[in-house]
């Protein structure tokens, strides 16, 4: 039950913060009084509450804000508690630190203060303030959309100007945003203007597969995919994949067939094989799918597959595991080569993210409804993002949306329809920074707090092949644990109604780039950020590690005419050798040690070797780990690559490799371990500090410098810094005189104990001796490679 003044609250005309507000109840009392039967009033109560607080995060100042009053003043505004850069984190007792890990949920109660602590109902005071409302007003990235309603905001004052509000003055004007937010339904008449929406319990439902396929339609008339792909509804289509899966009908029985040359639509399926079962095409099994494959024979995520590409009216389904020959060596060379063509003219892909193995299903079925407590919320990726407290709910389930703080009703001549037509609105708690109509702030996440890839933890995430197929496919419909979302060209729709950027272009943008710009600089550094990726995702087969990215090498190669040397690029060979194994260690700039205790623990990430030889040491291909690239100062160059060459194990060129090396020349120092102080193991934990020496002999060495050196795996000495610009460089083992492995980054410390970068005109007069420690002796490779570790240029062949 509502109380008139919510049954009559103006949604789409609501003020926006820096405007005159609306009036709500007539005082505090009266709040207080209607809170009791009225639901929405309860959640003005909270908000209210909420408004009165310091909640901290960050702060912008944001000056010429006109006013209803016409004076122009600088706001200060409540900011969210990530920088749109994800690198500065704040918290709410005033640190600050650097956090490239990511947002994390704020899984604490929300903080809330009683409005009968600021004002006590015996005071006078009581009966004059009251609550005004203003909505968040967002602008869309659609240029077609009007102004976005995002949520609905609540102050208490003694006027509707914000000068008015409590704790706001004529000089002294704060913004705090909206602690409530506003969803709608699909077909409500508030859809083009609130984002918002329910998500579906039940991911296979009808209400579910009508919201696919509006998002289909949308796609195919409004975005610009690629100017050949099939994401239009023009009768050509693109060349089918060797084999596919013919679906059309409505049977219980499915076939594979040879499509030889022929023409038509496809939905590509992405899934985690898991070990539940193997029901895969072999060269015994190949006859028999032909002829027919039986529906209750399949695992659950390939049913509803089938099931999804029936209802979307497509006729042909592929599955890598039913349409690539599993035991013909040959057949799944040479279609793992064309997996970049087969994903990138897919009508469709669908996505089973939440399944860990193919008996999981694509979908949430609704059978089991997702349990949401304090314990284990839903985060919408705004709150993710904003790195505020979490509230349990947000964004509920449309079949919980009678209780737990969800608040429905409906009203009358909301956009002054006409006759009697209705929506319907649902309000959550939720806090969203401001965004005023003078100055609107884009709606999509990352534009207002920290980049969200809410993705990023799902199992089919978590496989390595997975990435190259969500670069390839223009769009892909995800199926989530919490929800689905919508990819394509330019964004990431979440069914809740948020926007993301996508992380990576898809593979048709940078074709677009390579072919039709004359400056693609940016391709490199998405390859790099590609990998850093990759790298994180695991592999059930070793030797997988390169060909589940020959697809998009591939596709690039063909387009640059550059040289793929196992995972790098030849024409930015030395920038690609900068990668080393991700470490992190946080900081922040003060002594505090209640803010010491605050940060989170140092990490590194963990390091595997393959069995079997699978790409040189200087590749990331050659191990397993998350690794991180580094720039390199081009103006500053010290290395120059001689040869650089690479045998292949099979016929696919940018497959798997057997052998490989390159010949660089540039200064090549000797690596010993530095005393460290604790100044420096607070700071570098994870890292080695070294001194970095000019060598000659067994004995003794002139001190050059210090640095910082991140090993693969474990430090090993006497090792090698070969340098690549001025300050940074590799860290290499000496295996054979003149040959060596390359195990690690070493990083110049100019600033420490007098240690300066690499200029190329390295002398070691006055420069401070140390003895060389080595228990054990030295090898007759580490003796010739003591031997011109002199800082002066050497050639040398690392493997």
């Amino acid at each position: 039950m509502l109380c008139e003044l919510c049954d009559q609250i103006p949604f789409g005309e609501l003020p926006s913060e820096e405007q005159d507000a609306l009036p709500h109840h007539a005082s505090l009392d009266a709040l207080e009084a209607s809170k009791e039967s009225c639901a929405i009033c309860r959640l003005v109560w909270w908000a209210a509450g909420c408004s009165l607080m310091d909640i901290g995060g960050m702060v912008a100042f944001r000056p010429g804000v006109e006013y209803p009053s016409g004076r122009r003043i600088m706001t200060r505004e409540t900011e969210s508690n990530y920088s749109s850069l994800g690198s500065l984190r704040a918290m709410e007792n005033g640190a600050s630190m650097f956090d490239n890990s990511g947002p994390e949920p704020d899984l604490r109660e929300p903080a809330f203060l009683d409005p009968r602590e600021r004002f006590p109902a015996e005071e006078e005071s009581s009966g004059k303030i009251r609550p005004w409302l203003f909505g968040s007003w967002y602008k869309s990235p659609f240029t077609d959309r009007p102004l976005q309603l995002i949520g609905l905001g609540v102050r208490l004052g003694t006027g509707p100007s914000v000068e008015e509000a409590e704790g706001n003055s004529n000089e002294n004007v704060r913004m705090r945003g909206t602690f409530l937010r506003i969803r709608t339904d699909d077909d409500a008449d508030l859809a083009i203007t609130v984002p918002g929406r329910l998500r579906t319990n039940h991911q296979g439902s009808a209400i579910a597969l009508q919201r696919i396929k509006t998002w289909l339609k949308d796609c195919n008339a409004g975005h610009d995919c690629n100017r050949s792909h099939s994401c239009s509804d023009k009768p050509s289509s693109p060349p089918l994949p060797t084999r596919v899966l013919d679906v059309n009908g409505s049977g219980d029985t499915i076939r594979l067939v040879e499509t030889s040359g022929r023409h038509g639509h496809y939905v590509a399926l992405s899934h985690c094989w898991g070990l539940s079962h193997r029901i895969t095409t072999t060269k015994k099994t190949y006859a028999d799918h032909c002829k027919g494959i039986s529906l209750d024979g399949l695992p659950a995520t390939f049913q509803q597959a089938v099931t999804i590409t029936r209802e979307l009216g497509v006729p042909f389904l592929w599955i890598d595991s039913l349409c690539i020959i599993q035991d013909d060596d040959l057949d799944w060379e040479m279609e793992a080569s064309r997996m970049g063509i087969v994903y990138f003219a897919s009508y469709l892909k669908l996505s089973a993210m939440s399944s860990a193995d193919d008996s999981s299903g694509c979908f949430r079925d609704g059978s089991k409804p997702l349990e949401v407590t304090n314990s284990r919320p839903y985060i919408s990726v705004d709150t993710l993002s904003t790195g505020r407290r979490c509230i349990p709910l947000a964004a509920p389930l449309v079949v919980d949306y009678t209780g737990d703080g969800v608040v429905c009703r409906t009203f009358n001549n909301m956009f002054g329809m006409r006759g009697t037509q209705k929506s319907r609105v649902y309000i959550t708690p939720e806090w969203m920074p401001s965004s005023l109509k003078q100055k609107p702030r884009i709606y999509v996440v990352g534009s207002f707090g920290a980049t969200v890839q809410p993705l990023k933890h799902e199992p089919l995430n978590k496989r390595g092949w997975t990435l190259q197929e969500r670069l390839l496919s223009p769009r892909t419909l995800h199926f989530g644990t919490e929800e689905l979302y919508w990819e394509c060209e330019q964004y990431v729709l979440a069914e809740d109604g948020a926007l993301l950027c996508r992380e990576f272009p898809t593979l048709s943008r940078v074709i677009f780039r390579l072919e039709f710009q004359s400056n693609a600089t940016t391709w490199p550094n998405v390859w790099l950020s590609l990998v850093e990726e990759y790298t994180s995702r695991n592999l059930t087969r070793d030797n997988d590690k390169l060909p589940a990215l020959s697809g998009i090498a591939n596709t690039v190669g063909t387009l640059t005419r550059d040289e793929y040397l196992a995972g790098l690029w030849r024409n930015d060979l030395l920038q690609h050798l900068c990668w080393s194994i991700e470490t992190f260690e946080p900081t922040h700039q003060c002594s505090d040690p209640a803010h010491d205790a605050a940060m989170p623990p140092p990490t590194k990430s963990e390091v595997r070797y393959p069995p079997k030889y699978r790409a040189p040491s200087w590749s990331w291909a050659s191990l397993d780990g998350k690794v991180n690239f580094h720039p390199l100062n081009r103006k500053n160059l010290r290395a120059r690559c001689i040869c650089a060459h690479v045998d292949i194990a099979g016929k696919d060129r940018y497959g798997r490799a057997k052998k490989g090396w390159i010949t660089l020349e540039a200064p090549l120092y000797l690596l010993q371990a530095a005393k460290s102080d604790a100044k420096y193991r607070k700071l570098h934990p994870m890292s080695t500090e070294v001194d970095i020496l000019v060598a000659g002999n067994t004995k003794v060495a002139a001190v050059h410098g210090r640095g910082s050196a991140t090993f693969d795996d474990k430090p090993h000495f006497p090792s090698f810094a070969l340098m690549i610009d001025g300050q940074r460089g590799l860290v290499l083992k000496a295996i054979e005189p003149w040959e060596f492995v390359r195990i690690g980054t070493v990083m110049y410390g100019p600033m420490q104990r007098g240690g300066r970068a690499d200029d190329g005109n390295n002398t070691v007069e006055d420069n401070e001796s140390a003895e060389l420690v080595n228990g054990g002796g030295y090898s007759a490779a580490e003796i010739t490679a003591l031997s011109i570790a002199k800082g002066m240029a050497q050639k040398i062949t690392i493997y």
